[in-house]
């Protein structure tokens, strides 16, 4: 393995058995490499050409989505209005906000009624009819976008799409380029250090992905900020599921989603999912960057 994408330091196996291949019950074995500088893992791509996959409709139907718009915001609709809530304390109106990564746009839709003009970046072509009749910007790329919109971006959101990329710092870096000098960017990632990744050693089965090359802590995601030119604001970890979910885990090694309530009861759930949102052992990890 070459030299740490991120810092250049030094890789070794972090990770070596059965990762987890689209949905739940496919899996193929991989190594994950893991830095011991920075902290940064990457699980090298299967695809010869990443950008090549994202454009196409493959990726949706390897992770068990439809690859039409109608798919997306049955999917994805109801978790606008979490998304907002990280953003409290940004001023949007009358802003320009661009979404990189923004796949059917339901969050761009979320405040378009606020922004002046809203930008979205993504590489599934399928999307971008209805993009652009709903009144979005849309480009392929970030390059793309910065012919346009260089320094006039005043909020940038990235969600769910950093551990994709081939290149980390490049493509924070390019956010960083599209920003104003004041502006600010939300990027989230699943949390490497989920406490599941901590407790049970099944769930790293499920954890890493071929369609995710890159795995991030808070450590990691600091360390490529800084080597874009971009600097950490604040730091915020969610954590998505129930305290009966981590039970099913420890009992089955499988997930079971966030149906069932803990037999203490949801006030039992708001502080264990308190508790780990405050300690950093959440399932997601939420960094606002600015320059």
């Amino acid at each position: 393995m070459p030299a740490c994408p991120i810092c250049n330091g030094d890789m070794a196996p972090a990770y070596e058995g059965p990762v987890r291949d689209g949905v739940f019950g496919r899996s193929v074995p991989a190594v994950v490499w893991g830095c011991r500088r920075c902290g940064v893992e990457h699980l090298p791509p299967r695809q010869a050409d990443l950008s090549a996959y994202y454009q196409s409709e493959d990726y949706r139907k390897d992770v068990g989505e439809g690859a039409d718009v109608e798919s997306y915001f049955r999917r994805h609709d109801d978790e606008q209005l979490g998304k907002m809530a990280l953003l409290a304390g940004m001023e949007l109106r009358g802003k320009v906000v661009a979404d990189i990564g923004c796949a059917g746009g339901s969050f761009l839709d979320t405040v378009r009624g606020l922004a002046s003009a809203t930008v979205g970046v993504e590489p599934a072509l399928a999307y971008h009819g209805s993009l652009k009749q709903r009144g979005h910007r849309v480009y392929r790329d970030v390059v793309g976008a910065l012919a346009e919109w260089r320094g006039r971006v005043d909020v940038a959101t990235s969600f769910s799409v950093i551990e994709h990329v081939e290149d980390p710092v490049g493509f924070l870096r390019d956010i960083r380029d599209l920003l104003t000098e004041d502006g600010l960017c939300l990027v989230s990632t699943p949390n490497r250090a989920d406490i599941l990744m901590k407790l049970d050693p099944r769930y790293q089965a499920f954890f890493y992905r071929t369609v995710h090359t890159f795995y991030f802590d808070e450590k990691a995601l600091r360390a490529t900020a800084e080597a874009a030119g971009l600097r950490v604001a604040k730091v915020k970890y969610v954590h998505r599921f129930g305290f009966a979910n981590f039970i099913e885990w420890l009992r089955q090694g499988k997930p079971t989603g966030d149906k069932q309530i803990s037999p203490l009861g949801l006030g039992f759930d708001g502080l264990w999912t308190a508790s780990l949102e405050a300690s950093g052992l959440a399932d997601y990890l939420y960094v606002v960057f600015c320059r």
